[in-house]
């Protein structure tokens, strides 16, 4: 047997007898988790063979003879020994009496010099749309052949080809999963193109471990501002020394190693007339979502109540006052469907596309609650005011500690309120705003939501959380706050909608969304409800 394998079996032999040897293990300094050292290896090598001497010297014999005779058979097809982690080095000694089994030589194998080209752009096919509002994707190139979708302004488009067609040059795109024709005057490309891809994509980052710290700055030594879940999906806002900004939201940015991380730059894309169906017909299913959950609760309240007519607010019978159309000042808000409810970016008259949430029915005390009523809000343009404005009959309900509302009324507001708070998704992140439609930031956006219920928390994030009543995180329930901080200082609120995600108005470039309940570490959650 060679002198290396004695060697090697000797010292195998020596470390078992010396007993078990404590198994080591380093920290990952951003993931926590266990690095193994070789003892470990050892350890677990030991644990699976009852005679693990005799394993690995048979091992080590089947691994050598496997090595020569693939040398044997390299030599007689090449007819030249070729330089190789498998093979011996250029001075005829063999592999076996000069690789270190620590160290394997590397070596280097001469090639021949790639032919020297021009570095291609990655930007070299790529078109930028230009136009105001949106312009059709054809067939063919002509404006009377068949629209395949459609592309909005400051959409990224590949270029497969450019034809001649009805008026001038087309380009054949792919946009999306849209395929087609569309004039080339509706497109920027070139250098101008790269430059406007650059601002108009967006750069996200997801996690592709259990748990990775945020720090505060590009190293591993910095404060560790919270835990980012694996999955979660954040913007990146650049690099530096192989760490990543990220914006978890807008109130919390920081640095994560790009070691653990997978990186993609998102463009807007053109829609097919089926993507733009489907995504209109999803919109009209959360808004009917809302409505029926509304519509619940309003039953909910007047079987309660045992009236079919009373006006909660004077406590009479018959029907309750409402305030007409013709008595409110005129409104360009866009229409509000059944109960109140809005339809998320409505279309509106051109002055103004945003419809605010109208408020809630019962009388406005601070913590109470019925649903819907009149308060005095404009009523919205082109909706019918019985539709709009309509009261209904109901308990003055009120919420939390001391409350007299009922677990069925509870429950049925709980549903109510994550319903209306989904028809918002998609809508704009504004800094300081309220309007669920025109843009709200975090506080801006739970606040609304809960005013249209009839329910004040408070205007920032802190009001909020001091406001509730505080439950740990096990016991929380849809429609319940949870909250983040940078250190002890609460920065920012989300809604819980259960199934372990929040809907929270997050940042400009998601606006309100939806994200993991741990997409950073909560410090605290709230009720208003229980």
């Amino acid at each position: 047997m060679k002198n290396w394998k004695k060697v090697l079996i000797a010292s195998v032999i020596c470390m078992a007898n010396m007993g078990a040897i404590p198994a080591l293990a380093s920290m990952n300094p951003d993931t926590e988790a266990p690095i193994a050292g070789i003892s470990v290896a050892l350890n677990n090598y030991y644990t699976r063979n009852e005679e693990p001497q005799k394993t690995l010297a048979e091992e080590l014999d089947s691994r050598a003879q496997k090595k020569a005779d693939g040398w044997e058979e390299l030599s007689e097809k090449s007819g030249e020994s070729q330089p190789s982690l498998e093979t011996a080095p250029e001075d005829g000694n063999s592999q076996e009496e000069t690789a270190s089994l620590e160290e394997p030589q590397a070596t280097v194998t001469e090639k021949s010099a790639p032919a020297v080209s021009a570095k291609a752009s990655p930007y070299e096919n790529v078109a930028v749309s230009q136009v105001s509002g949106y312009v059709n994707v054809r067939k063919e190139a002509n404006t009377k052949s068949q629209v395949v979708g459609k592309i909005y302004n400051n959409c990224a488009a590949t270029i497969l080809e450019t034809v001649s067609g009805e008026g001038g040059d087309w380009y054949h795109i792919q946009s999306g999963s849209v395929s087609g024709y569309i004039k080339a005057q509706y497109f920027v490309t070139g250098d101008k193109a790269e430059k406007l891809a650059k601002e108009v994509g967006v750069e996200y980052a997801t996690i592709n471990t259990a748990s990775l710290r945020l720090r505060a700055e590009p190293n591993l030594t910095s404060q560790t501002l919270t835990s980012l879940s694996q999955g979660a999906r954040y913007e990146v806002l650049g690099e530096e020394n192989n760490f990543a900004k990220l914006a978890v939201d807008t109130d919390l940015t920081g640095y994560v190693s790009m070691d653990y991380i997978k990186t993609t730059v998102e463009f807007q894309q053109a829609v097919s007339l089926e993507e733009e169906a489907a995504q209109k017909a999803e919109e009209a299913k959360r808004r009917q979502e809302a409505e029926a959950a509304i519509n619940q609760l309003n039953a909910v309240l007047k079987t309660e109540s045992g009236e079919t007519g009373q006006n909660p607010s004077s406590g009479q019978a018959g029907t309750p006052p409402a305030t007409t159309a013709a008595s409110r000042p005129a409104s360009t808000t866009a229409p509000v469907g059944v109960n109140g409810t809005i339809a998320a970016n409505p279309a509106g008259n051109g002055a103004n596309a945003s419809a605010e949430a109208p408020a809630v029915q019962t009388p406005a005390k601070e913590t109470s609650a019925a649903v819907p009523p009149n308060s005095g809000a404009a009523a919205p343009a082109g909706t019918s005011d019985s539709k709009a404005t309509e009261n209904v009959s109901g308990p003055n309900v009120s919420y939390g500690p001391g409350g007299n509302a009922s677990d069925q009324v509870v429950s049925a507001t709980r549903t109510a309120i994550v319903a209306y708070a989904k028809q918002f998704l998609g809508n704009p992140y504004v800094y300081g705003g309220t309007s669920l439609t025109d843009g709200a930031d975090c506080s801006g956006f739970t606040m609304s939501v809960y005013k249209h219920f009839g329910i004040d928390i408070g205007r920032s994030s802190r009001d909020q959380a001091a406001k509730g009543r505080e439950i740990s995180q096990s016991a929380m329930q849809p429609g319940d706050l949870l909250f983040y901080a940078s250190g002890d200082y609460i920065n920012h609120v989300a809604m819980y909608i259960g199934g372990g995600q929040v809907i929270h108005s997050s940042t400009p470039a998601t606006g309100i969304t939806l994200a993991p309940v741990d997409y950073r570490t909560p410090c605290k959650v709230v009720t208003f409800l229980d």
